[in-house]
């Protein structure tokens, strides 16, 4: 048992050496790029500036992306907020009442776009589309940025 116990030791030091030996190997040839093609966090709602508010009652949506060329659908699930000013209560009180409807403004432009789409147009340009598109529904004011709590694509 001993014998078999000291062979079991011998593999595990050398699977240890060998991810230490390929890791340091990676980074000090720069190969390594650590955290390449990750999403950048949106700020939380809480930590907008003293003039601005956040939007946050249009809560979490799923919705299917539109059929790629191999029939297959993504489910996206972001969870959006906007910025706006938020000494505006006028302004405020029309984004309560319109939020079902940009729900909806939301919901149909990730049905319209299929998953490589989404993914090459990137969420940058993707909130600005849908910012000018939110701001184009609203009379009394703009909103001056979105953000994602959330967004995910499931397969």
């Amino acid at each position: 048992m001993t014998k078999l116990n000291n062979i079991l030791l011998a593999v595990i030091a050398g699977i240890l050496i060998f991810i230490i030996a390929v890791s340091a190997i990676a980074l000090c040839t720069k190969n390594a790029q650590p955290g390449v093609g990750l999403r950048h966090e949106d700020p939380a709602p809480q930590s907008v500036g003293n003039s601005k508010s956040a939007f946050n009652e249009i809560g979490q949506i799923r919705v299917f992306t539109k059929e790629d060329e191999n029939e297959q659908k993504s489910v996206v699930v972001l969870v959006p907020w906007f910025e706006y000013d938020g000494s505006d209560t006028a302004f405020f009180e029309e984004l309560d009442r319109k939020h079902l409807s940009i729900k909806n403004l939301f919901t149909a432009y990730f049905q319209s776009h299929t998953r490589e789409e989404l993914l090459k147009l990137g969420e940058d340009k993707i909130k600005n589309e849908l910012k000018s598109q939110v701001n184009e529904t609203l009379v009394l004011g703009n909103i001056t940025a979105i953000y994602f709590n959330d967004y995910l694509f499931l397969d």
